[in-house]
C-alpha cells in the first residue's frame, strides 16, 4: 500500500495542478470584473490585485512543470550531431550548469520574497504571497536538476539509456524528412 501511495504522490503534477488553479481564478476574474464593470457599472478593485497575483504564480509554476517535463525549448540540433558520448557529456556538463543557474535563482529569490516589505493597495496583503512564487518554482527547479544530473551520472554507460537514446534520434531523424517533404 505504501509504494502505491508514494507512486500516486510522485506522479501528481504539483505544479500543474496548482498552476491550473491560479490561470483559472484569473481567467474567471478577470471576465467578471469586465461583465460587471461595462453591464453593470461597477468595479472591484482588488481583482486586478487577485489576478496579477494569480497570473504570476501560473506563470513561475508553468515554467516549473515544463522544466520537469524537459519541455522548454531547447537547440539539440547540435547535441544530435554528436557521437553518443560526446551527448552524455555535454548533457552532463548542461545538467551541471542548469543546477548552479536554478540554485542560484533559488537563493537570490528566497532573499528577495524575504525582503519584501510592500503590500498591495487594495487589498494592503504583503507582496511576500505574491513573491513566494518566486523561491517555490526555482527550488523546485533546482530539486529537479539535482535529479536530472543524478541520473545522468548514474546511467552514463547504461545500455538501456542508448536505446532510448537511438529510438529517440530515430524519431528526430524521421520528423526531419517530414518537415523537408
Amino acid at each position: 500500500m505504501n509504494k502505491e501511495l508514494l507512486k500516486k504522490i510522485r506522479e501528481v503534477e504539483f505544479e500543474a495542478l496548482v498552476g491550473s488553479v491560479t490561470i483559472s481564478v484569473t481567467v474567471i476574474l478577470v471576465i467578471v470584473n469586465v461583465f460587471l464593470r461595462y453591464f453593470l457599472g461597477i468595479q472591484y478593485s482588488w481583482v486586478e490585485e487577485v489576478s496579477v497575483g494569480c497570473f504570476i504564480w501560473t506563470v513561475y509554476l508553468g515554467a516549473t512543470a515544463g522544466y520537469r517535463k524537459k519541455g522548454l525549448i531547447g537547440v539539440d540540433v547540435l547535441t544530435k550531431i554528436l557521437p553518443l558520448k560526446g551527448r552524455r557529456v555535454l548533457r552532463v556538463i548542461t545538467n551541471t550548469l542548469l543546477l548552479i543557474l536554478t540554485s542560484a535563482m533559488f537563493y537570490l529569490s528566497y532573499r528577495y520574497t524575504l525582503g519584501s516589505d510592500k503590500i498591495t493597495s487594495a487589498l494592503e496583503v504583503s507582496y511576500v504571497y505574491i513573491n513566494s512564487s518566486l523561491p517555490i518554482s526555482f527550488g523546485l527547479m533546482t530539486i529537479y536538476s539535482l535529479y536530472f544530473f543524478i541520473h545522468d551520472i548514474i546511467f552514463f554507460n547504461s545500455i538501456e539509456e542508448e536505446i532510448i537514446e537511438e529510438i529517440e534520434e530515430e524519431e528526430y531523424k524521421q520528423q526531419i524528412e517530414e518537415v523537408i517533404m
